[in-house]
């Protein structure tokens, strides 16, 4: 069997004062905490005038098998009616084969969604990216996981095929990732280690996930003390991974 490494540290933010209006839960794990995605993402829709309450259960190393069993993750979904509720699955297992992520994986994932929308919420995937030099851990067993792209088309699948069969929304991260190293090497996405995001990186996945949830354009946004040219590659590569998995999207603020 595949080998997962898990982080030692739990992880979890504080509430966000409740308002009128959008809100958003976030569940996950460091990848999300990592850079307070939430609050970034809070302050990044804010600056293109839209108000979002967030809050977050990120343990550091979660995965979908432990949210489905954790009382905390299940009281966080029904502590009121969200408007979106995003779900981060641990950065290795979307990758692994299908033996794997049929049962460790997807089943979990569809009682998470299910749980969202039981409460009127619309659940999210978030799909998250491969690490900078593939899955050195698990490439042995599982060669497409030697490289980065390797393991980016493993997770893109997989997090496709459970956002589709719990009719979900797909937060397609790992897309605008992929563009952003492509087109924009200089600008780097990742920590010192590879695998958890950079300040940058957050920026990033908040810009897809605004564009996401809204359907709305992220061109213009603050730049929250990133420079304003990368800031503003980061949000062109998240409006067009988005449009480019056929979403109806606003152009503008």
């Amino acid at each position: 069997m595949i080998r997962v490494l898990f982080s030692a540290a739990l992880l979890a933010l504080p509430g966000a004062a409740r308002a009128e209006g959008l809100s958003v839960l976030f569940v996950g794990n460091s990848y999300t905490s990592t850079n307070d995605l939430p609050h970034l993402f809070a302050a990044l829709a804010a600056s293109l005038g839209t108000a979002y309450d967030v809050d977050s259960f990120a343990p550091g190393g979660y995965t979908f098998e432990q949210h489905a069993k954790d009382a905390n993750t299940y009281a966080k979904i029904a502590a009121r009616r969200w408007s979106f509720v995003v779900l981060q699955e641990q950065s290795q297992r979307p990758a692994f084969g299908a033996d794997q992520t049929e049962p460790e994986v997807a089943a979990p994932a569809a009682k998470l969604a299910s749980l969202a929308q039981q409460v009127g919420a619309r659940a999210v995937f978030f799909e998250t990216w491969g690490r900078r030099d593939g899955d050195k851990d698990n490439c042995r067993e599982l060669p497409a996981l030697c490289t980065y792209d390797g393991m980016q088309d493993r997770l893109n699948a997989t997090y496709e095929d459970i956002a589709r069969r719990a009719s979900a929304r797909l937060a397609p991260v790992g897309d605008a990732w992929r563009s952003v190293r492509r087109a924009h090497p200089e600008i780097d996405l990742y920590d010192a280690a590879g695998n958890h995001p950079s300040r940058a990186g957050t920026y990033l996945a908040a810009c897809v996930l605004y564009v996401t949830l809204s359907h709305r354009g992220a061109i213009g946004a603050d730049a929250l003390g990133l420079d304003r040219g990368v800031a503003a590659a980061l949000q062109k590569a998240a409006q067009d991974a988005v449009f480019a998995r056929g979403r109806a999207v606003k152009r503008g603020p």
